[in-house]
């Protein structure tokens, strides 16, 4: 337990992990249930129950194992003390389980709803004290971050007003909001601030890519959550964002990343980005044509190929290095990232190929299940390890 508390990516990295892998194996044994025509969720549709998971359940703690890790790096300040972030990372696991059981017993969801609520405002406190407290010149990145943050405590609000209310429309601007204003937008800037710097230490020669103007893409992400929200054809933020993300991973020289397995994990996920905004636009415009959509195949392209697997990669290099580690992928995480966009494909496809979809949806969850709780059987312990090259941290 001591030293799971060392530092901030320890305990963020571990309890995401832990709610990741309970949010996972909930729903494929929700999937389990439906194929004999019951169900695990007794409070509301499972859809909307498995929505909010996804988006809310795991990756804020991700993200503030991360951010309190490396950003105060970025802004030259020190980092959190153990008594502000361990709270806020547990009190928001808490809520996060508690939303899990609130399938079974329906009271919770209120309490878990109210937990993330405090928690995250509390963790949005602690990051906008290390802005206030930073002389760095350059803190846009940590802006960004902390505006994403804020529309991410928006969406639990709006979360909340469902709960109370049983409105949908509240659902779905949760959804909205907390994909395009947050979720997307912190991972975004992080790899616009870490892919070219992580590239430019193994790829030689590598001129690192990193425009100013990219960092006001997570406008075009708002302007899709505004034209969803509003019932309106959300191309005009699809188009270009498919083109300028496409362009990115060009220039980022996602060919050459290959040379390191571990830097190809990052660049790989972050194709998918751009991928899924291609699918995003074509379903667009499929539909103004007078035909059918693409279902949620770009939601689950852009969630599942780009953001878990991005997540798995990030996840991977950090904890191997702040373990004390050398910075390879080995086999089992090179092959068990592939297996990750395996998931994604078989959950696209099943949207796109809809006779299919009763064999590859089951399939999905089961890969991604399997391939999680392995990666964990290695990795977890790390964070209840001491570090292998005998340093502190």
């Amino acid at each position: 337990m001591k030293r799971l508390l060392i530092a901030p990516h320890r305990i963020g990295f571990f309890c995401g992990s832990v709610t990741l892998l309970a949010a996972l194996f909930w729903w494929l044994a929700e999937m389990a249930a439906r194929s004999t025509g019951s169900t695990l969720t007794q409070a509301s549709v499972p859809m909307l129950q498995h929505g909010y998971l996804m988006l809310y359940g795991f990756f804020p703690l991700f993200m503030l194992g991360f951010i309190y890790t490396a950003g105060p790096r970025w802004l030259n300040v020190a980092p959190p003390p153990l008594a502000r972030y361990a709270p806020v990372i547990a009190g928001y696991a808490a809520g996060s389980v508690l939303f899990l059981a609130s399938s079974l017993w329906p009271s919770l969801r209120l309490i878990a709803l109210l937990l993330h609520a405090l928690a995250w405002g509390a963790a949005l406190l602690i990051w906008w004290g290390r802005i206030r407290t930073s002389k760095q010149p350059d803190r846009r990145h940590a802006i960004g971050v902390g505006l994403a943050f804020a529309l991410g405590w928006a969406g639990i609000l709006l979360a909340l007003d469902w709960h109370n209310s049983g409105q949908l429309s509240s659902w779905q601007a949760m959804v909205e909001i907390s994909l395009w204003g947050f979720l997307l937008p912190v991972f975004f800037l992080v790899c616009h601030r870490m892919v070219p710097f992580f590239s430019a230490n193994v790829l030689m020669p590598y001129q690192p890519w990193r425009p100013d103007w990219l960092l006001l893409l997570p406008l075009l992400m708002l302007g899709h959550a505004a034209l969803a929200i509003a019932q309106l054809s959300t191309l005009p933020a699809d188009l270009p964002l498919a083109a300028v993300l496409l362009y990115t991973s060009w220039r980022w020289q996602l060919q050459r990343s290959f040379k390191v397995p571990l830097l190809a994990m990052l660049h790989a996920s972050f194709a998918w980005a751009g991928l899924s905004l291609l699918l995003y636009a074509l379903s667009g415009l499929l539909i103004l044509s007078g035909q059918a959509g693409l279902g949620f195949a770009p939601l689950h392209a852009l969630t599942l190929g780009f953001m878990l697997t991005m997540l798995l990669g990030f996840v991977t290099r950090v904890t191997l290095g702040h373990s004390g580690r050398p910075l390879q992928a080995g086999r089992l995480a090179w092959t068990l990232y592939w297996l990750m966009h395996g998931v994604a494909l078989a959950r696209v496809g099943g949207e796109i190929w809809p006779a299919r979809s009763a064999l590859l949806y089951p399939l999905a969850a089961l890969l991604a299940c399997a391939g999680f709780a392995l990666w964990g059987r290695v990795y977890l312990p790390m964070y209840w390890q001491a570090r292998a090259d005998g340093q502190a941290g």
